[in-house]
């Protein structure tokens, strides 16, 4: 018997799903980090990790990589060109044969459709789509100088520089401050500076203060209400120049990924990204919260590598057996 695997690797953790050609779901795992981004010793330290991560699945099944017919794998800095040489090179070096490979956020699309464009919102900030014919385009993932105004830590960021700004610049006084400053563990706007100054994030934390800033956008705090609207804009301008460049004929799928879509689920910043988008494009758009793992895309696509079609019975197949319950029961003891 011959097995599917399909992987996302973000900068926080890697998920590998396994399942057979005919649609069987056998496993699905929670590891670290493989990124080369953060794993010490850059790709030589992506190659480790993810040889010890798949022999922990692959010996539990009594499988190699010999096994698995086709795999896909949505990584976290797959950006450049050279990038993706060196990581399909370390594909290689693992054992893959018959694999694809691309930043993380193509997994979004594949989730739920053949074609489409992916908006991640989640620690940081990428888009990815995919045309008809099978062309990859990324805007940014590479950070603020290409326009990465969004994601996690860029808005924890610009919640404190709002509440800053009310302090001592000529910022307009938002209901943030309070929330924050006990965030922060302080009670005196003098205190403000060194707090942040020696402030620590992770993702985590950024999450709190998203949610002050979606808490006071819902009371109409104008602060609020401008950096979750600048944040969405910003998201859409990034699939609207993805479309573009790809040239999407008829409706397009647009999908929306990360934790900060999923659990964050701002009405101001989600409102802000669809009618950037509806008022931008001529056609339609078909848009989709996704809700299952990323790695079910990879799962699909390695499917579609390998020949087949991913049938809305194969895709329903999967889904039902990663419900979110069955997935956070599967990944809890990461």
């Amino acid at each position: 018997m011959k097995y599917l695997l399909g992987a996302d690797g973000g900068n926080s953790k890697t998920d590998y799903i396994l399942a057979t050609e005919d649609g069987e779901f056998v496993d699905i795992i929670r590891s670290g980090s493989c990124s080369h981004e953060y794993r010490n010793m850059g790709f030589d330290g992506m190659e480790t990790a993810m040889r010890e991560q798949l022999n922990t699945l692959f010996t539990k099944h009594k499988l190699t990589v010999s096994d698995i017919s086709s795999a896909a794998f949505g990584l976290a800095g797959a950006d450049l060109p050279f990038q993706i040489d060196e990581l399909e090179k370390r594909l290689h070096n693992i054992g893959f044969d018959k694999f694809a490979l691309a930043n993380d956020g193509i997994l979004g699309v594949k989730a739920v459709s053949k074609a489409g464009v992916c908006a991640i919102n989640g620690s940081g900030t990428v888009v990815v789509g995919i045309n008809d014919v099978g062309r990859i385009f990324q805007v940014g993932g590479i950070g603020p100088l290409s326009g990465d105004f969004a994601g996690g830590y860029h808005i924890a960021r610009e919640v404190i520089t709002a509440v800053y700004a009310a302090a001592f610049r000529d910022g307009k006084p938002t209901n943030m401050t309070e929330p924050v400053f006990k965030l922060l563990g302080i009670k005196h706007k003098y205190d403000l500076p060194f707090a942040i100054s020696t402030y620590r994030f992770d993702a985590e934390k950024a999450k709190d203060f998203i949610k002050i800033a979606d808490e006071a956008a819902n009371k109409r705090d104008k602060a609020a209400v401008s950096i979750l609207t600048s944040v969405g804009e910003n998201c859409a301008q990034g699939v609207m120049g993805c479309i573009k460049e790809l040239s999407f004929a008829g409706i397009v799928t647009v999908v929306k990924a990360g934790s900060i879509w999923n659990v964050i689920r701002s009405h101001v910043m989600e409102q802000a990204f669809e009618s950037y988008c509806d008022c931008s494009y001529s056609n339609s758009l078909c848009h989709i919260l996704l809700k299952s793992p990323p790695a079910i895309g990879a799962l699909f696509w390695a499917k579609e590598l390998n020949g087949d079609t991913v049938t809305s019975e194969y895709r329903d197949k999967i889904r039902n057996f990663l419900t979110t319950e069955k997935y956070a029961e599967l990944i809890k003891t990461y």
